[in-house]
This record gives C-alpha cells, sequence and structure tokens, in this order.
C-alpha cells in the first residue's frame, strides 16, 4: 500500500458495492483520493469522516459529480495529476433492463474516459471492472484467458465492447489498460445500503428474515465466489502491475473451486442454522442464469502475486455474522 503514496486516484462508482469497499481501503494510504458520483446526496460521509480522522491521510475525499456516460464529465476530471484510474462504474445486470441505458454506462463510458484522455494528452493508468459472464455457456469448466467468449446477454456484450475499446487504445497509442474479468462477489462492506446487490449477500439476508431459502432449476450449475476483501486486494495490486502487464489485455479473476449453486446454498442453511431449502422448478430463468464454470487465476497470479485469501465457508460466515448484526 505504500506504492500508493503520494499518487492521485480516481475511482468511478465508489458508492456502490466494489467501489466503496475499495474507497475504504484507500481511507489508510497518504494518497489524492478523487471519486466520481452521479447522485446527491454524497453516499460517502462515513468514508470520509473514517478518512479525515487518519492521521497519516490529511487530504480528504474529494467528490465529483455528474453522469460518467456524458464526455463532458471526463473532460472536467481527466488532468495530468490523475495517475490511476479504477472504472467500477457500472450498470446492473437486469434481465428486462434499459438496453440503450446499459450500452451507454457499461461501453459508452469508457470510450468517452479514452477519447478525453487523448484530446487533454492524459495517460493514466486504467483498470475496468468486467465480468467472467463474458464467456456465457462454455465447453469446460475452468475458465481462462484462452476460452473464447460466448456472451449470452446485451449486458455482457457491452463489457466486452468497453474492454476492446481498452485494449484498441493501448494497442494504438500505448495506453495503460488493464481488464479483470470478475466472479460472483460477496460479503459485508461499509455502506450496508449496497450489500443486497450481490446475490449471495441477498440469499443470506431472505434465509436469516425467512427461515429458508429456495433453488431453481440452475441449482447443479457450478458457479464462482470470491470474497469482497480478496477482490479490493485484485484491485490494488492491478494498480501497481508493471506497464508492460497493462497493455490492454484482461485477466480472469477466480478461485478455480468448482461449486454448485446447491452447494453454496448448503452452506448458508448451515450457517444460519439449518433452515430448510426447498425447490422451485417452475421459475423461468435466463441462458445467462444457466452458465456454469470457475475461473483460473494464473495468470493474474503471475502477474500481480494475487490468489484468493478467504474460502468459502470462512466468507459465507463472515457475512451470516454482520447482516444478523446489521438488519436484524
Amino acid at each position: 500500500m505504500n506504492d500508493y503514496v503520494g499518487k492521485t486516484v480516481l475511482i468511478t462508482g465508489g458508492g456502490g458495492y466494489i467501489g466503496s469497499a475499495l474507497l475504504e481501503k484507500f481511507c489508510d494510504v497518504d494518497c489524492r483520493i478523487i471519486v466520481m458520483c452521479r447522485v446527491k446526496p454524497s453516499p460517502f460521509e462515513r468514508n470520509e469522516e473514517r478518512c479525515s480522522g487518519q492521521k497519516q491521510n490529511s487530504l480528504p475525499i474529494e467528490i465529483v459529480y455528474g453522469d460518467i456516460t456524458h464526455k463532458k464529465i471526463w473532460d472536467n476530471v481527466i488532468t495530468p495529476e490523475v495517475d490511476i484510474i479504477f472504472h467500477l462504474a457500472s450498470a446492473e445486470y437486469e434481465p428486462d433492463g434499459n438496453t440503450q441505458e446499459d450500452l451507454n454506462v457499461n461501453a459508452i463510458s469508457v470510450l468517452h474516459l479514452l477519447q478525453a484522455c487523448v484530446e487533454k494528452k492524459c495517460y493514466p493508468k486504467i483498470i475496468f471492472s468486467s465480468s467472467t459472464n463474458i464467456f456465457g455457456r462454455v465447453d469446460k469448466l475452468v475458465v481462462d484467458e484462452e476460452t473464447e467468449n460466448k456472451p449470452l446477454a446485451e449486458w455482457s456484450a457491452h463489457k466486452l465492447l468497453a474492454e476492446n475499446y481498452l485494449k484498441i487504445f493501448s494497442d494504438r497509442l500505448g495506453m495503460k489498460t488493464v481488464t479483470l474479468r470478475l466472479p460472483n462477489v460477496y460479503g459485508p462492506v461499509l455502506r450496508k445500503d449496497v450489500m443486497n446487490r450481490m446475490v449471495i449477500n441477498k440469499v443470506i439476508q431472505y434465509g436469516i428474515k425467512n427461515r429458508r431459502l429456495i433453488l431453481f432449476n440452475n441449482r447443479n450449475c457450478y458457479r464462482d465466489f470470491l470474497y469482497i476483501e480478496d477482490i479490493v486486494d485484485a484491485f490494488m495490486r492491478a494498480g501497481l502491475m508493471s506497464d508492460d502487464d497493462c497493455d490492454g489485455r484482461y485477466f480472469v479473476i477466480g478461485s478455480k473451486r468448482l461449486i454448485t449453486i446447491a452447494d453454496v446454498w448448503a452452506i448458508i442453511s448451515d450457517e444460519i442454522g439449518k433452515i430448510p431449502i426447498s425447490i422451485n422448478d417452475s421459475h423461468i430463468l435466463s441462458p445467462i442464469e444457466m452458465r456454469s464454470f470457475t475461473g483460473n487465476y494464473h495468470k493474474f497470479n503471475s502477474a500481480a502475486g494475487w490468489k484468493p485469501e478467504v474460502d468459502l465457508e470462512t466468507g459465507i460466515r463472515r457475512t451470516v455474522e454482520e447482516v444478523k448484526k446489521t438488519f436484524l
């Protein structure tokens, strides 16, 4: 973390689930933090209070309000002082969501960011948050950077488009960009109002409140789940990778552990108190919800020294404990 001292770090989506956790981590670093936020009032009061109270960090969080789909906001925030951008702002996947809005947020915003950098001759390192959903339904259960992309939804296609923009600008202009393709993320964060955006957190809260869980016809699909602390660590390491590795490529972030959704629900049930699990096969799921795979993190381990440290059982136990304290 000392390698970030004195740098200027821009975080988009700092009010979101992963963004707020990353922002919390940076509160322990003596660096300048700029957060892009779409709406007022500021959702960072607790982070700001904690950061300003740190003796080693006398610089407050700077909040820039604006819509990342508008190029003007990027023209205003991109300056030569910015060293690293963590672009985490995104639209969440919704089966019946607004496709145009999804395109604007998940892809066009990245194009505007890159164009602003070129026009202002500012070339910070850009770390982009993407998704293993881009792989779609694969032929092998353990995916890596050699696995073919088969997006099953517009949401995934837009994320892939953003990755392609980053790769093109990196190849053409030498811009330092890297993408992390994330699996399902879970675990407690400081901002409790965004915890339920993640499926495991949502299931845990439902189970505690209703004393039961429900499985659907994708229960035998394999999924990959990573604890939020490991995800934050991955981004922190990505921001310090060598320029040679930030050449527009993407890295798969995963656990390499094959576990079914049914098995995960069983772990949750045990941690809550062996609550019953029912089956509902009448609920129709979209193709993207029927995917089945886990991620091999070997290339990111070689480039950044990262590996997951919190196993699923431990992470679920911590999350159950936090949900009980926070929401009950």
